[in-house]
């Protein structure tokens, strides 16, 4: 690997957000399936031998709804989960020469400026909101011409400072 010059800075991946979420999606999954069961067992006990039944009452309206959710909730937390296991130690360390992505397990690829044939940021940085907090607002990949490629997303604190930088150094020079 050649040198890329002195370190300008280091952007570490918040990794631990990464795996509050996962737990947080799978814990509530765990408590929401149970409480969708209730639902229907308490749905049967109230109106089970009534002679005119509606199928839709308000404990099948909640357990329907405890069991939408946790449909939703599962795999994201799963795929939190497996990203935060993965990702971890992630960190982008910025060079004057290009930048170096670091994954767990000593795995780095290095980016030199010339190198890079696309910066592409897409969404709308949004802090505060709920997409930004899950990390999905706002993205920007990085590729090399031979198709290594790295995403900066929100789960990286400086985010948008740091596309900002890759931007402006991997632009092509006027000869």
């Amino acid at each position: 690997m050649e040198d890329l010059g002195p370190l300008v800075q280091s952007y570490p991946s918040d990794n631990g957000r990464r795996l509050r979420q996962a737990v947080a999606c799978l814990v509530a999954t765990a408590g929401l399936v149970p409480l969708g069961l209730l639902m229907v067992k308490l749905d049967e006990y109230l109106y089970g031998n009534t002679p005119a039944e509606t199928s839709m009452t308000a404990p099948v309206w909640a357990g329907s709804a405890c069991f939408g959710l946790s449909v939703l909730l599962l795999p994201y937390g799963l795929r939190r989960l497996v990203q935060g296991l993965r990702h971890r130690g992630e960190r982008i360390n910025l060079h004057t020469g290009g930048f170096v992505h670091h994954r767990n397990a000593g795995a780095r690829t290095e980016f030199r400026w010339s190198d890079i044939v696309v910066v592409d940021a897409r969404g709308n940085w949004q802090p505060g909101k709920l997409g930004h907090r899950i990390g999905i607002d706002w993205r920007c990949v990085v590729k090399r011409a031979d198709g290594r490629k790295v995403v900066v997303n929100s789960f990286f604190p400086g985010a948008r400072d740091l596309a900002d930088r890759i931007t402006r150094a991997a632009a092509p020079r006027p000869h």
